[in-house]
């Protein structure tokens, strides 16, 4: 049984950039909203809105996105632009 613990489970190839930035862009949309006060937030299960956290929030995800852009698929494209004008309607709705 140690045998197998200490065998660590290899990837056949390494995990690009463009992965990480995406992951980075949904945890950032998670914040945004939760900062946004219109859901809870994750680690403390609370409603709180921070409306200059929120904005770097959104300000971050659309600056990593203009740099993968042009690396993902279309539809990926879509959705992220979609995320980002439902994020900033939001943004001015919530005054």
């Amino acid at each position: 049984m140690q045998e197998k613990a200490d065998k660590k489970e290899k990837l056949k190839e390494p995990v690009k950039v463009v992965d990480i930035i995406l992951f980075t862009i949904a945890n950032l949309e998670t914040k945004a909203w939760a900062y946004l006060g219109l859901v809870s937030h994750p680690e403390t299960g609370e409603k709180l809105v921070d409306k200059k956290q929120a904005k770097l929030a959104i300000d971050s995800l659309d600056a990593l996105y203009q740099l993968v852009k042009e690396e993902i698929p279309a539809n990926e494209r879509k959705n992220i632009e979609l995320m980002l004008t439902n994020l900033r309607l939001n943004y001015v709705k919530t005054g």
